[in-house]
């Protein structure tokens, strides 16, 4: 579920972040570099794309134990789960000066990801990859509200996170509502942030 986040003025139909402005980029003088989170501290670029910021064993954060080791030599432990790992998703996310792509697992995203909705609030905009703006749950904050039928037929929109997150709503989301209408919202530009 790409996020972007967004804020400012336009009115209308909502509008795709594009750097390129519908002309095909060229791509003479483009750098393409991979590294991991930590190889990025002190590295700046226009654009940083993090991949698979989603929960479990090998995710952001990973579930992967330290060694005990490691414990011994630690002056004092953390206040907070993953500190380390939160830091540097920090850092790898703070290194674009144009733009972030974060691209994560629509099921399991990363807990950062619901940390940086509950920090930004309504600066941050969840898109397909095709740029199609989706409804966030207002209630996980990470999940998508999409239509769902109920008993007798009738219709209503739930969380795709269900059974985590089990927000429900008669009325079409904001999203939906103004697809439906053709209504216009008011936005404007500052970073871009996107998720699968």
């Amino acid at each position: 579920m790409p996020m972007f986040a967004s804020r400012g003025a336009y009115v209308g139909k909502p509008l795709q972040l594009d750097p390129f402005h519908g002309r095909h980029p060229e791509f003479s003088a483009i750098e393409v570099a991979g590294m991991s989170f930590h190889r990025s501290k002190g590295l700046e670029a226009d654009y940083t794309i993090l991949l698979d910021v989603s929960e479990g064993d090998y995710g952001v954060p990973s579930r992967i134990e330290d060694d005990e080791l490691l414990n011994l030599v630690i002056p004092r432990p953390e206040r907070f789960a993953y500190a380390e790992e939160r830091r540097l998703f920090y850092v790898a996310m703070t290194r674009a000066s144009r733009g972030t792509f974060i691209l994560c697992n629509r099921r399991k995203p990363s807990r950062y990801i619901r940390e940086l909705c509950e920090i930004a609030g309504n600066e941050v905009r969840f898109e397909t990859i095709d740029g199609r703006e989706l409804d966030q749950c207002p209630s996980c904050l990470v999940g998508e509200l999409v239509e769902r039928k109920g008993r007798n037929d009738t219709s209503f929109f739930g969380c795709n996170q269900f059974p985590e997150c089990r927000h429900t709503q008669q009325s079409a989301p904001a999203v939906l509502h103004r697809e439906r209408t053709g209504e216009g919202v008011v936005v404007e530009t500052v970073k871009r942030v996107k998720a699968v």
